[in-house]
């Protein structure tokens, strides 16, 4: 959740560049320690959102 409380232009530069959601989102969850498993469970019950 460090990324949360990162500083307004790296947070800036993650979200403008829609293609790389999906590289934002593995390097999240590396960083905060988020296993694939784990994950794949909170997109089922629609938690999602909350990352």
């Amino acid at each position: 959740m460090a990324l949360l409380w990162c500083s307004k232009i790296q947070v800036d530069r993650a979200y403008s560049r829609a293609v790389n959601v999906p590289t934002f989102l593995k390097k999240l969850m590396n960083i905060s320690e988020i296993s694939e498993q784990w994950h794949t469970q909170i997109q089922r019950r629609g938690w999602i959102s909350l990352l």
